[in-house]
């Protein structure tokens, strides 16, 4: 699934859902994960594996398209749980 944030957005990622990658299409992203004392910026091209037992925040910093991928679509789907949740938007 693709998403396109605007400037200053902040997505909240639940790896629990069976998510397991968020990939910077277009723009610069700035992902924190719970446990992870680093921070990461990705850039166009750049992934992010997502764990099972992660809690990701990803923020946009100008605008910018990222793609989430499942690691079992149809398991996800019949969950009737998204991965993810806009949290706020500048």
């Amino acid at each position: 699934m693709e998403i396109v944030l605007d400037d200053g957005a902040v997505l909240g990622i639940d790896g629990r859902h069976g998510l397991c990658a968020v990939r910077c299409l277009e723009g610069a992203l700035y992902v924190t994960r719970t446990g992870d004392p680093r921070d990461y910026c990705l850039g166009p091209g750049e992934q992010m594996e997502i764990g099972k037992r992660d809690q990701v925040v990803v923020e946009a910093w100008g605008a910018a398209r990222l793609k989430c991928t499942a690691a079992d679509t149809a398991a996800a789907r019949t969950r009737g749980t998204e991965s993810w949740h806009l949290v706020g938007s500048a």
